[in-house]
């Protein structure tokens, strides 16, 4: 009995347990399917406001683009209305049009009919004309015993004549026409050159200053009893004046080179405080040297500024060399490259080629600074200028400058115009110093032919010739004859007023160094 009531407690146990758990779970499944019920008709709710909320948007938009069409239809139907107002002006306009047309056809039509009836009237008139002609010619073939064909030469002979005076009249007037305008545009081609170019004026000046920190350096330049400034003259051919101006010396020649290199010269010494006269010749033969490197920089400055980029270097050096030099008080430098400017400013305005103007323009007046050679200045140039690898065009060019060469293209004519109008423009030249500085080059040369001399300057503004003597050829006894014959070789040689001192120069000097 026990053994069956164990068997069936647990059997009983879990059975009350399945129960319970059923019943559970029946609880639980009710409970969420309220919730899914819930749930699902929120859904429902919202689901269905949602649609009632699209159905208004639908609505509405659709009475929007209905009353977009509406307004579209009215557009267009008030557009369609004024196109049919706009039509119909238009066929108001093209029927009196016609009209107008149909008036003027009929006008046309009149003057039509009243113009043949007036050529019927001039062909009528011009037979009777006709007539009356030859009948005129038979008469007068009777009175003048000349037959037509006669008459009529005779006419056609005196009508050629006429002619003939008349062409001749009228190819005059061209002619003169054509010179007047010929030259009223040549005036103003060369005054619209003149006036692209800055011109300057020249300052006749043979004196240059330099300033001294005081004037207590007077003394050290002047140096004891004289001697540095004898130095400094003797070195670089110069006269130094040293008067009551204040913190300033006056270096005075008609060379500007021999004047650039004193003043340059004199103001090293000043800086560096050593003035002797060993040390003196030491600075002018340095600044010599550095007076070429300016001049070479000189040429190839004035290359650069007119586009030049290919000249030889010898002819860039000639060029450098001209701005150390004046023909009656003008700069050659200047005045080569003004003439090259308003040369190649007028060959653009003709149409012919700058760069050759330009190029002569600028070497024209090299011959002037080459020592070896004689002869013709342009001459001279147009040859160095051919050697030294310019064109044909170019040397012709210059060499048309001299008066016995023809010019053979555009580009000479211009060149000769712009070295004219460079020349003699207002304050270009001044004659009187051109020819005083002849002179002394001059009085130079001829002191120096004689044997013995070294080198010999103009001084004093030309009133004294300073001749530097080698100690070695020229004895102490030959000083003074010397003097006397360089002084009657300028008498007989030179021109010039009041007198010329010649002072003749010998000087020993011994310099050894102390090591």
């Amino acid at each position: 009995m026990l053994n069956q009531v164990s068997f069936w407690t647990p059997i009983a146990v879990g059975a009350v347990i399945g129960v319970v758990v059923l019943a559970v779970l029946i609880a639980s499944g009710r409970t969420r399917l309220e919730k899914a019920r819930t749930e699902a008709k929120r859904l429902v709710r919202e689901a269905r406001r949602e649609a009632d909320e699209r159905k208004q948007e639908i609505l509405v938009q659709a009475q929007e683009q209905n009353l977009a069409a509406q307004e579209e239809a009215d557009k267009r139907e008030r557009e369609l209305e004024n196109r049919e107002g706009v039509i119909e002006a238009r066929v108001r306009e093209l029927d009196q049009e016609k009209l107008a047309l149909d008036g003027e056809q009929k006008r046309l039509e009149r003057q039509k009919t009243e113009h043949r009836a007036r050529e019927r009237k001039v062909d009528d008139r011009e037979e009777e004309f006709r007539t009356k002609l030859r009948q005129a010619d038979e008469r007068l073939e009777k009175v003048a015993g000349m037959t037509a064909e006669e008459a009529k030469a005779e006419l056609l002979k005196g009508s050629e004549e006429e002619a003939r005076r008349e062409a001749a009249r009228t190819a005059r007037r061209i002619e003169d026409e054509a010179r007047e305008s010929a030259e009223r545009a040549a005036t103003n081609l060369v005054v619209q050159a003149m006036e692209r170019l800055e011109l300057k004026e020249v300052v006749e000046s043979t004196v240059s200053f330099v300033e001294l920190p005081s004037d207590e350096m007077k003394g050290r330049i002047i140096g004891r009893e004289g001697r540095n400034i004898r130095a400094i003259e003797m070195a670089t051919g110069i006269d130094l004046i040293v008067d009551d101006t204040p913190n300033a010396i006056l270096v005075s020649s008609f060379d500007p080179v021999r004047r650039e290199v004193a003043k340059v010269a004199i103001q090293r010494l000043v800086e560096d405080g050593r003035i002797h006269p060993a040390r003196i010749e030491e600075v002018v033969t340095k600044v010599r040297e550095e007076i070429d490197g300016l001049i070479d920089e000189a040429g190839v400055q004035a290359a650069f500024a007119l586009g030049i980029s290919d000249m030889h270097d010898r002819l860039t050096r000639l060029v450098g060399r001209t701005r150390y030099r004046t023909d009656h008080g003008q700069n050659l430098l200047q005045h080569s490259m003004e003439t090259a400017m308003l040369a190649g400013y007028m060959a653009t305005e003709v149409g012919a080629r700058p760069d050759i103007a330009i190029r002569a323009g600028l070497l024209h007046e090299i011959g002037r600074v080459e020592k070896d050679g004689g002869g013709d200045v342009l001459l001279r140039s147009a040859e160095l200028a051919a050697r030294y690898g310019e064109g044909d065009k170019v040397v012709h060019t210059i060499r048309a400058l001299h008066g016995d060469v023809r010019g053979k293209n555009v580009e000479a004519i211009l060149l000769n115009c712009a070295n004219q109008l460079s020349e003699h423009r207002p304050g270009a030249r001044k004659e009187n110093l051109g020819v005083f500085i002849e002179r002394l080059h001059r009085c130079e040369a001829i002191a120096g032919e004689f044997k013995g001399v070294r080198s010999a300057y103009a001084v004093k503004a030309g009133k004294e010739i300073r001749v530097i003597v080698d100690t070695d050829v020229v004895k102490d006894s030959d000083v003074y004859p010397l003097s006397r014959k360089v002084a009657k070789a300028i008498e007989r040689q030179v021109s010039f007023s009041g007198q010329i001192k010649v002072s003749v120069v010998r000087e020993t000097r011994a310099i050894r160094f102390a090591v």
